[in-house]
């Protein structure tokens, strides 16, 4: 790898890292197109491994961020993670099994799907609320949220969620995130860093699983320098999450999510 090459990449990872923080995803939306475009003879195994990873490390500073400023609701966000493990599992199975093209054309018209309804449906406005469910009451920063999870949705969305996000490699942030509002119910505010918990132990669980297994490949020779760009960018991505709202976030991330589609669709055909 040339410096060129490197110096672009922790680039690349900054920029990643920093609008996937902002938007409440782990950014392997945004990183496993890149290396499949990279790596253009690589395994879809080895570019899920390499790519989540990234998500693991960018997560992960996400979760510890949003653990200092004591924006976690604990209770939750162990309920929504540990529903991961086991789909997350076995979406990490399933990908030695896909095709390579086909693997790129799924992963592209999923983001594309999801782009449409987030465009349609950029906040999680609820007129009628759950009767039953979970109550919660949470203060952050003087705010006092009271909300309730319908403990069963909530549990087969992350669970689905998961499945999706450990077969495409892709972190799962933009499928997450409208887990957590829409089905979950949580108020953005606090759904945020309760995905990023989500995310970064549904990482860890097909890192270890893919690394174990052997699947870590040429890839995985992108991860350091991603991975560092990625921890620089974060803190910028959690200051501009912090001062715009729901709507505007969810914009962005549909907007990411078509120019990621379309392009990873292309490299696919």
């Amino acid at each position: 790898m040339t410096g060129l090459e490197a110096s672009l990449l922790l680039l690349v990872g900054f920029l990643v890292g920093a609008y996937a923080a902002a938007i409440g995803a782990g950014g392997g939306f945004l990183i496993t197109p890149l290396l499949l475009l990279r790596y253009p003879s690589a395994l879809p195994v080895e570019v899920t491994a390499a790519s989540l990873t990234v998500v693991a490390i960018s997560a992960g500073v996400s979760s510890a961020l949003g653990a200092i400023g004591k924006r976690i609701d604990y209770g939750v966000t162990a309920l929504l993670a540990v529903s991961t493990v086991p789909t997350a599992l076995l979406g990490a199975a399933l990908t030695d099994l896909v095709p390579r093209t086909l693997f790129a054309l799924g992963i592209a018209v999923l983001l594309l799907a999801l782009a449409v309804y987030l465009t349609l449906r950029p906040r999680a406005l609820f007129v009628t609320p759950v009767r039953r469910g979970w109550r919660r009451e949470f203060t952050e920063r003087g705010d006092t949220y009271v909300y309730t999870v319908p403990v069963a949705r909530a549990v087969l969305g992350a669970a689905g969620a998961a499945f999706v996000s450990a077969l495409s490699g892709i972190g799962g942030g933009p499928f997450h995130v409208p887990v957590a509002t829409r089905i979950a119910r949580i108020p953005h505010r606090l759904a945020v860093p309760s995905v990023q918990v989500t995310i970064l132990t549904l990482s860890v669980v097909v890192v270890a699983f893919h690394l174990v297994a052997g699947h870590a490949g040429p890839p995985m020779a992108d991860v350091p320098w991603l991975g560092v760009g990625a921890v620089l960018g974060n803190p910028v991505g959690q200051w501009v999450g912090r001062r715009l709202g729901e709507g505007p976030l969810t914009r962005a991330l549909a907007a990411g999510l078509v120019l990621i589609s379309l392009r990873t669709a292309w490299g696919a055909l």
